[in-house]
């Protein structure tokens, strides 16, 4: 009878017969009876012992039908090297499928880690706080190296973002560091032309943040960008177009709606932008931009103190989320809204919440005052040092108003009111002359000068 080749496989073994599913994209080993490559078979075995068991071990048996070969002629040796080989095989086809699985299962939960650390770092750079930002940034660093372009793009958004409203130099560059890959992609991420964009107007470099945002297309990010640049620009109504989608919808943009209510309040309309502060705040409970815009219609005695103290106690008491800087202006708005009340102590217990050098709680104090006596529309105190400046709180400093002038009364001159009093226009004070009174001269009196003249004849 015919002998069975050598190196012949039995039916069902092939790893053809394993299915292409778990096979795909991998290079398979050529059909040898060579077994795996070495130092590969002891940590795939391990890997094969946990995945599959020992119950799950392949059995071997013979094929019922077998020769009668006589003893001593060496075919037991032969039968025994040609049975060998299908076992090789076999073993070389599981092992490719189980690593095959697993790296099958660890591309997908790297996809799934991927997608919802993304996920969670979006919702919290729609917060647009300092805390949102900065965790949502070291979320995504470990994921950047998963893909580079868009968590690397996200993140230098959030990086960037620290930079243009809490001056984080630190965060600038590294930010710059990330862009370097996804801005030499032929298809640029909208995240990345993004952070080209805050980058550029933390800078002040207007032209390049209006090119980048122009790169980003439609997005409600970038129309938030695109009124910050006016505001900047002391634009007012270049503001108002680039809000409204971000700022309407189901799910409008914090910044968004706290940058509308700054355009309403200057433009003297404090109810639209007491609701849009309030809704702002809604969605993102520490906004300092609109926690400062209820403390400046409070100020200026468009809305009850209530309303705006308790936001600015609430971010004044966030030290873990909220820089100093931006706590420093709180403690300022606060202290004045105090101090209006009558309540000095609780003032003063306000500014020392936070901590100050010798020359920003001088500063501090003076605009307390400042704050407190001022009546009408809301103004900026001017000269405010570096560690007391926020960018959320970046109304324009207005120089006071002049005195008014009264207008005269026919035939007197002009006046200028002053501490109630009026004085003429240029007119200076003069000491007064003290005029003496002529006295009448008495009956029967005869001038000295007359005595004095010779009588003639």
């Amino acid at each position: 009878m015919p002998k069975p080749p050598p190196g012949g496989k039995k039916p069902g073994t092939s790893p053809d017969d394993l299915g292409d599913t778990l096979l795909t994209g991998f290079q398979e080993i050529p059909a040898t009876s060579e077994g795996p490559r070495k130092g590969s078979g002891q940590d795939v075995g391990k890997l094969l012992d946990e995945e599959l068991g020992s119950a799950t071990k392949p059995q071997w048996s013979e094929p019922s039908e077998t020769m009668d070969v006589p003893p001593g002629t060496g075919d037991e040796g032969h039968d025994k090297r040609s049975s060998g080989g299908p076992r090789l095989l076999l073993l070389a086809a599981i092992i490719l499928a189980v690593a095959a699985a697993a790296l099958i299962y660890r591309n997908h939960h790297r996809q799934q880690v991927l997608a919802q650390g993304m996920d969670r770092a979006r919702q919290l750079i729609v917060l647009d706080t300092y805390a949102g930002y900065r965790d949502a940034s070291q979320i995504l660093e470990p994921l950047v190296a998963i893909d580079p372009l868009e968590a690397g793009s996200m993140r230098a958004f959030a990086l960037s973002m620290l930079a243009m409203d809490y001056r984080d130099e630190v965060a600038a560059q590294q930010a710059e560091s990330l862009l370097l890959e996804p801005e030499r992609s032929p298809v640029v991420p909208p995240a990345a032309s993004l952070a080209r964009a805050a980058l550029s107007l933390a800078r002040r470099e207007a032209g390049t943040a209006a090119a980048a945002l122009a790169r980003a297309g439609e997005n409600p990010w970038a129309g938030v960008l695109q009124a910050r640049s006016a505001m900047l620009a002391g634009n007012l109504p270049g503001a108002v177009q680039p809000l409204e989608s971000a700022a309407a919808g189901p799910n409008p943009l914090p910044m968004a709606l706290a940058l509308k209510g700054d355009v309403m309040r200057r433009g003297k309309d404090p109810a639209a932008a007491r609701a849009l502060y309030q809704a702002a705040l809604k969605a993102s409970p520490n906004h300092p931009r609109a926690v400062y815009g209820l403390a400046k219609l409070a100020l200026a005695g468009r809305i009850p103190p209530v309303e705006a103290t308790e936001p600015l106690h609430a971010l004044l008491g966030d030290r873990a989320g909220t820089p100093g800087n931006e706590r420093a202006r709180a403690a300022l708005h606060l202290a004045a809204l105090r101090a209006r009340a009558g309540q000095s102590a609780a003032a003063a217990a306000a500014i020392d919440l936070v901590e100050l050098d010798a020359r920003s709680r001088s500063w501090m104090e003076r605009a307390v005052r400042e704050e407190e006596l001022r009546r009408g529309d809301y103004r900026v105190v001017d000269g405010a040092p570096a560690g007391v400046q926020s960018a959320s709180d970046d109304d324009p400093y207005e120089p006071p108003p002049p005195a008014p002038v009264v207008e005269p009364r026919k035939g007197k001159k002009a006046t200028v009111a002053k501490k109630g009093k009026t004085k003429p226009v240029g007119s200076h004070k003069a000491p007064a002359k003290v005029k003496k009174k002529k006295s009448a001269p008495r009956k029967g009196a005869v001038k000295k000068s007359a005595a004095r003249q010779p009588v003639t004849r």
